[in-house]
């Protein structure tokens, strides 16, 4: 029999080499984990805590300044847009006033043009009108009553005529004396002094249309004196 057993199939043989190279393996993992760990920054050490900490207050003041900013420009708008509104108002106002005061002056241009008019066709007719008075006058006193009345019937037609031209009788008895519109043939004595200087008598009657005199009237006017005062016995 022989000194030296053989060795089992099932034992592995023992290598030194192996283990070596498992050492060193390790060795190099655990070298690698602490340079891994070594090159990371130390969250402690270098994070500033306040660096992501954000300012309310500041941000509140930010936000106050500018809406206090965008409301006075706000207000500065609103009074501009006042002032403007005020003055287009008021050029709107002169202007309906310059063209009302407008109206107005060529409505009295045109009254007055108009009056004109009447008054020159009734200056043109009244004269042969006046005559015809006359010659009515003339009959009535040769006692021709039917002739007079005839023409008296065209007479009152003419007149009609005219009043619906405008024209108008001047003021007569009772009314106070006007040069421009009276011709005073004489005066008469009055006691009464309301009378005094007033139409007593109309001798013909005058006429006017508008304020165009076409015949003057001719009247006695009153004439007031204060009585003489009575002597004593």
């Amino acid at each position: 029999m022989s000194q030296h057993s053989e060795a089992s199939p099932d034992e592995t043989p023992f290598d030194e080499a192996n283990v070596d190279d498992t050492a060193t393996s390790d060795g190099a993992g655990e070298d690698a984990v602490d340079e891994a760990a070594a090159g990371e920054p130390d969250g402690d050490a270098d994070t500033d805590p306040g660096a992501d900490v954000v300012d309310l207050g500041a941000a509140d003041d930010e936000g106050v300044a500018l809406v206090g900013d965008e409301t006075m420009q706000l207000r500065d708008t609103v009074a501009a847009l006042e002032a403007r509104l005020k003055a287009v108002s008021a050029a709107y106002r002169q202007q309906s006033d310059e063209i009302q005061a407008t109206k107005d002056r060529l409505a009295r241009q045109a009254s007055i043009k108009e009056e004109m008019r009447r008054g020159e066709v009734v200056g043109t007719l009244f004269e042969p009108v006046e005559n015809l008075k006359r010659s009515i006058a003339t009959l009535e006193k040769e006692g021709l009553e039917e002739q007079a009345k005839g023409l008296g019937l065209v007479l009152h037609q003419f007149m009609d005529a005219f009043k619906k031209l405008g024209l108008e009788e001047v003021p007569g008895r009772g009314a106070r004396f006007d040069p421009n519109l009276h011709e005073a043939l004489t005066t008469m004595p009055v006691q009464d002094k309301a009378l005094d200087d007033v139409v007593v008598e109309v001798f013909d009657t005058g006429y006017r249309i508008g304020s165009r005199l076409l015949k003057p009237a001719r009247v006695i006017i009153g004439a007031y004196s204060e009585p003489e005062p009575v002597g004593e016995a």
